[in-house]
């Protein structure tokens, strides 16, 4: 991502091992996984047209409603990206609990690991110029070494920063702060995707069926 550059699209997780499911009745295994789509892997070729994926993890089943949009590999080896359509039920709340366990679980790991910078404790300043009171999400940018806080319409992911929904708590919004200060680049990419989770729930993506 360049300079100056915005994001609205919604990030993937890689998932390490990959979470076991099925795609038409195939089973698959779950390589990539976000709240608009899925990398995954199979033996035989997917049907053409909308299916579903159905898998489980922590005890929750999440059923989503999707298409093929790419395929590549030939049998026994065939990797597809997928698109979600709907979530089935209450699909979409257990897909963003498992993501938002899964990240978590990822930024501990990560934290544990040696690093070199050491997370300031800067406050968080409060923007003067609200952009409108309705405003569904709030922007948090870093500049240098301090937080920049904004009311925004559009859910942007920053370039040093993240978006959430206006309702996070600002206790976490802190603590997410003073990570991604500590983060390296991919730590960073991990903490947008789980402020991303709340955008998602805010815009109700996935869509339920």
């Amino acid at each position: 991502m360049r300079l100056g550059e915005e994001r609205r699209e919604f990030q993937r997780l890689n998932v390490e091992p990959a979470i076991a499911g099925t795609l038409g009745g195939q089973t698959i295994s779950i390589r990539e996984i976000g709240v608009l789509g899925a990398r995954v892997q199979h033996s035989q070729p997917i049907d053409a047209g909308p299916t579903e994926m159905q898998f489980e993890q922590g005890g929750a089943t999440v059923t989503m409603r999707c298409e093929v949009v790419r395929s590549s590999g030939k049998p026994p080896s065939i990797e597809s990206g997928l698109r979600f359509l709907a979530a089935v039920g209450e699909s979409g709340d257990r897909l963003r609990e498992i993501l938002a366990r899964l990240v978590a679980h990822e930024l501990e790991v990560r934290r544990k690991m040696p690093k070199h910078i050491i997370p300031s404790g800067n406050a968080v300043d409060g923007d003067r110029m609200v952009r409108g009171k309705d405003a569904g999400f709030l922007c948090y940018r870093l500049e240098a070494g301090h937080w920049k806080k904004t009311r925004a319409f559009l859910p942007e992911q920053p370039v040093a920063g993240f978006t959430v929904a206006h309702w996070v708590d600002p206790n976490e919004v802190q603590r997410l702060c003073q990570v991604f200060e500590a983060a390296d680049v991919e730590g960073r990419r991990l903490i947008q995707l789980f402020a991303e989770l709340s955008v998602s729930d805010e815009l109700e993506i996935p869509p339920s069926a």
